[in-house]
């Protein structure tokens, strides 16, 4: 895997991201042949490296020429790694900004069986964080919100930190001036039903709870996306919906995309990731562009290039650029 920097024109070299990862994880990648619960079934490791929502969505900016700021909370035993783990792989567009619990970084562990084409997810809760903790981080994203910045939240919550303390981070960006974006789910999520943000990232699945509607077509992920836009009376100024291999769709200031990229499937590895590298191509292709359709068609390119590897939120920027060229974006 190659990481060069592409070289495009227009406003991104000054435009600046801050990727907020509350409940950070070391991803463990094995790969289980005949993987079976309850037996004693032999692996071996494909991948092992820093990640977290937040971290993914700041190391692939990186790849596709975004700088940014990454902060949110690690353990103090796994700061040394993730710090070296962002100066080795985000050529210096990524500044480390995390903040240091007394605790364990989670560990995350997937197992992918690529005789029966499946993959199973184990997902620790995560450290729990003290309110001194919680009133640091607010703090940090006080002191970082600005005019000009796009603000991204990423991820779960972890214990201690509140829903209500997301929407005093929120709501402190937003009067900053910064452009708000939330990608997370559960709890979090729904208590930022109703806060005025410029970009929800969500799955169908999370879309379903949002709005209280079913997701199960892509006709019925539009209609739920609309009641959850702006102009239907939710609070986001732009939607985007993920649909794993059917594409995404994109809900904005008076318009509705949908895109896809045809792939073999034979060419499909993991999919873990997908979301977080699809909104840093829908971020570096907006702060390229201005457009949407370019953006979306960015964010579907290095949403499938990550599907290639077993590494979740990595992309190589030939693979982005082949995708790119065969994305279809329609009006819907």
């Amino acid at each position: 895997m190659r990481f060069v920097m592409i070289r495009y024109r227009g406003p991104m070299r000054d435009a600046r991201v801050i990727t907020i990862t509350p409940n950070p994880a070391v991803d463990w990648v094995f790969e289980a042949p005949y993987f079976a619960v309850g037996e004693h079934i032999g692996a071996r490791r494909v991948a092992h490296h820093p990640a977290g929502k937040g971290v993914n969505v700041a190391r692939v900016l990186a790849t596709m020429g975004v700088r940014s700021i990454a902060t949110g909370f690690i353990g103090r035993g796994e700061l040394r790694m993730f710090e070296e783990h962002i100066e080795r792989h985000c050529q210096g567009r990524v500044i480390c900004q995390l903040l240091v619990v007394r605790a364990k970084t989670r560990d995350n562990i997937t197992i992918v069986d690529p005789v029966n084409e499946t993959e199973t997810h184990i997902r620790d809760q995560g450290f729990e964080v003290q309110p001194s903790d919680a009133a640091r981080l607010e703090s940090k994203v006080s002191l970082l919100a600005r005019s000009g910045v796009s603000v991204a939240f990423c991820g779960s919550l972890p214990p201690g930190l509140s829903p209500m303390a997301l929407r005093r981070m929120v709501s402190r960006s937003r009067q900053a001036g910064a452009r708000v974006i939330l990608d997370t789910s559960g709890e979090a999520l729904e208590a930022m039903r109703s806060e005025k943000v410029w970009l929800v990232k969500v799955n169908a699945r999370e879309l379903a709870t949002l709005a209280g509607m079913p997701t199960d077509t892509p006709e019925e992920i539009l209609a739920a996306a609309r009641t959850v836009h702006i102009d239907g009376g939710g609070g986001a100024e732009n939607v985007v919906v993920t649909m794993g291999m059917e594409g995404a769709i994109l809900i904005g200031p008076a318009l509705a995309l949908r895109g896809q990229v045809m792939v073999h499937p034979g060419r499909i590895v993991s999919t873990v990731g997908s979301g977080d590298s699809l909104l840093s191509g829908l971020l570096a292709g907006w702060i390229r562009t201005g457009d949407w359709t370019e953006a979306l068609r960015d964010g579907l390119a290095a949403a499938t290039s990550n599907a290639t590897t077993r590494a979740a939120g990595f992309v190589d920027t030939d693979g982005v650029e082949e995708f790119r060229q065969v994305a279809m974006i329609t009006p819907v």
